[in-house]
């Protein structure tokens, strides 16, 4: 940057491989222990300000504090781990609802990863009906940003997926290029609007465009839409006369361990 360039000696090479051995030994350990922890972030249906939804986020606790998922995830996936993760939170995430008699959809977001393990089904299945919990209130989210490969492993899991009764979202919606092909041949149950386009929207005439286009868009094919980084409540009064259904974000409420939430007052 600035115009300059920057060689890392032995001394900052060994340092960055020490930090990546140091968090593969956090994650390894949160395997072991089950340590990882999930936490809970408000979405709310805009029409009737009922908190109606949460997304699922994993968290490890650790000595030097809470690792969120952006810190790990990744570093979990290249492990080969992040599906024993993930059925370590989606675990705990059902027993926790079930012990709050909590009855809104949840969220779970999926790794890409999970797409090529003939026992990812199979193995949510029995941890969601061990929990007593239907299906159709189970929501994951396979993100847009990231490329799927295979187009027919795809399509074969979304029809399983869907075949058990479990309903799908695309998450991050408008930030690449497969958004359309998504609607067009996979059976979408709620668009997440990328985050940039509705953070922006009471700025930018091209992002309040996008919102508008993609909740339209969305109405039309009989798919809900969910804004995430609502952070204010300007932006959701904005996305709300834009059209769209949910709301997530900071004005709507933090990720927290327990499910207990209020809907923010209307102004």
């Amino acid at each position: 940057g600035k115009n300059r360039a920057i060689h890392p000696n032995e001394a900052d090479v060994a340092e960055a491989f020490q930090r990546i051995g140091e968090k593969s030994q956090i994650v390894l350990h949160a395997l072991e222990q089950e340590s990882v922890q999930p936490y809970f972030q408000p979405i709310m249906d805009i029409a009737s300000r009922k908190l109606s939804a949460v997304e699922v986020l994993s968290r490890i606790d650790t000595k030097e504090g809470l690792f969120e998922a952006g810190e790990f995830i990744e570093l979990a996936e290249k492990m080969g781990i992040i599906h024993k993760l993930d059925y370590i939170v989606m675990d705990k995430a059902l027993a926790h609802a079930v012990e709050r008699n909590y009855m809104g959809l949840i969220f779970f977001n999926l790794s890409p990863r999970a797409l090529v393990l003939n026992e990812f089904l199979p193995k949510v299945k029995e941890i969601v009906n061990r929990h007593g919990i239907p299906p159709e209130r189970i929501v994951f989210e396979i993100t847009e940003r990231e490329t799927i490969r295979s187009i027919t492993l795809l399509t074969k899991f979304v029809s399983a997926l869907k075949m058990d009764g479990f309903q799908l979202a695309v998450d991050d919606f408008g930030s690449g290029f497969s958004s359309y092909h998504y609607l067009k041949h996979f059976p979408i149950d709620f668009l997440k609007i990328e985050g940039e386009f509705v953070l922006n929207a009471c700025r930018n005439d091209t992002d309040s465009a996008f919102v508008r286009s993609i909740a339209t868009l969305a109405k039309e094919l009989g798919i809900q839409t969910v804004a995430e980084y609502v952070e204010d409540e300007e932006v959701l009064q904005l996305i709300s006369a834009a059209g769209v259904n949910f709301a997530q974000g900071w004005h709507i409420g933090r990720p927290q361990p327990t499910l207990e939430f209020s809907a923010p007052e209307a102004e």
